[in-house]
């Protein structure tokens, strides 16, 4: 099933290096590039190939695309003046996007280090007069750290509750996949089936994201919803079968329909935040950190990477979290009950089942979960006990013409 339609989340790499061309090419035919330019921007992007270990064909088309961009507030590249640099960086800051929007904080900063890193690679190569030492003083804005406020995040019971108003087994094992391992949306949509594998406590992901770094990563709570969806998907859940589907046309998923479907869920569950893919993510890495996982583990898990720079872009705590650590480091005590572990896996007592945290019967025996299942159970067989054998025979043979699945 690779078939190309894995591109629904990101371009192919073939596609990227032809955006790569294309956006040179049009810029030298209507003349916002020189040619200097477009062969200087060529040969440094062939230099950072030879010498970088993981250059992507994306971050090629971003290089390209950033370099030739900065040729709309700078003149040629060549002959650029320590003073063009200043202007030029002045007149990006006060630049508003084709939706007069400004540019962002953080797309401002990359601009910047783009343009430093290649007028470095361009004094080293004597292609540029300007002192160095004046190139490193320049700087771009800061990174934006706060691109979610803990407010925005999801709580754990509004993870839990979207799981309960799920209607269809796929769903349930997206969600809890997307918040539970961290997911960003294309390494769901592009995952295969041969890239999971099921234990008996727990199913293990294998991926390669938007970093290029290999992931790891153990799920417990969505074990079971994974494997009902397994048990209900439409093809053969194996190899490089996708394992994640569209319900019609059996196609791997694209993100707007993935965004539209969380937006129903979460309607149907009564959140009134806005819910992207994406924000599952934020909200399991905090949700980890406040939950005392170490940090080198959290960077492991959700980056591939313990050096990664990303983690305090996730670490969305509130006022309560900090609160509550320096009472419990000074030994204090509040009195406040800890606190429920809502998403909290249920593992059945007599057969050892791992099952969801909303799955209140397991999945393999039937044993009730909770004492409100245990309860139920109680006041069914108290019912059948007092029906006379003719109506219990009665309703089980219209359950089965209802439903000759559960025959």
């Amino acid at each position: 099933m690779k078939d190309g339609t894995t591109d629904r989340f990101h371009a192919t790499d073939e596609k990227y290096l032809s955006y790569a061309h294309n956006v040179l090419q049009k810029a030298l035919d209507r003349g916002a590039v020189t040619p200097d330019d477009a062969d200087l921007i060529l040969h440094f992007i062939a230099e950072i190939q030879s010498t970088s270990a993981s250059m992507s064909a994306c971050r090629i088309f971003k290089l390209q695309s950033v370099l030739v961009y900065w040729r709309k507030f700078v003149p040629p590249f060549r002959t650029n003046t320590l003073n063009d640099l200043y202007v030029g960086i002045a007149e990006l800051k006060k630049a508003k996007r084709a939706n007069g929007q400004p540019y962002s904080q953080d797309t401002q900063g990359d601009y910047v280090k783009i343009l430093r890193r290649f007028y470095f690679w361009l004094i080293e190569n004597e292609y540029s007069t300007i002192p160095e030492k004046k190139i490193m003083k320049i700087k771009g804005p800061a990174a934006n750290l706060m691109t979610k406020t803990a407010a925005q995040l999801l709580t754990e019971e509004e993870v839990r509750t979207m799981l309960t108003k799920c209607q269809n087994s796929r769903d349930r094992a997206l969600i809890a996949m997307l918040y539970e391992g961290g997911f960003r949306i294309s390494e769901l949509g592009r995952l295969h089936w041969e890239q999971v594998k099921f234990t008996d406590w727990n199913a293990t992901v294998n991926v390669s994201g938007k970093t290029g770094k290999g992931r790891f990563i153990p799920l417990v709570m969505s074990r079971a919803y994974l494997a009902t969806w397994r048990n209900d998907y439409p093809l053969d859940p194996h190899g490089d079968a996708f394992v994640f589907l569209t319900e019609t046309e059996r196609k791997p998923l694209q993100y707007r329909g993935v965004a539209k479907q969380l937006g129903k869920i979460a309607k149907r569950a009564g959140i009134q935040k806005h819910v992207t893919p994406h924000i599952f993510r934020h909200s399991r890495i905090t949700h980890l950190i406040q939950q005392g996982y170490q940090e080198s583990v959290i960077k492991k898990m959700m980056w591939g990477n313990i050096t990664t720079k990303m983690f305090a872009t996730y670490a969305h705590l509130t006022d309560a979290d900090i609160e509550n650590e320096v009472a419990h480091k000074q030994g204090v005590k509040t009195g406040k009950t800890q606190k429920e572990k809502i998403l909290e896996p249920r593992q059945c007592p007599k057969c050892y089942t791992i099952n969801g945290p909303t799955q209140n019967f397991c999945g393999a025996c039937g044993l009730p979960l909770t004492d409100s299942a245990e309860m139920q159970v109680r006041e069914l067989k108290h019912v059948l006990e007092n029906l006379p054998p003719e109506k219990i025979v009665e309703i089980v043979t219209r359950a089965v013409m209802e439903n000759p699945t559960v025959a």
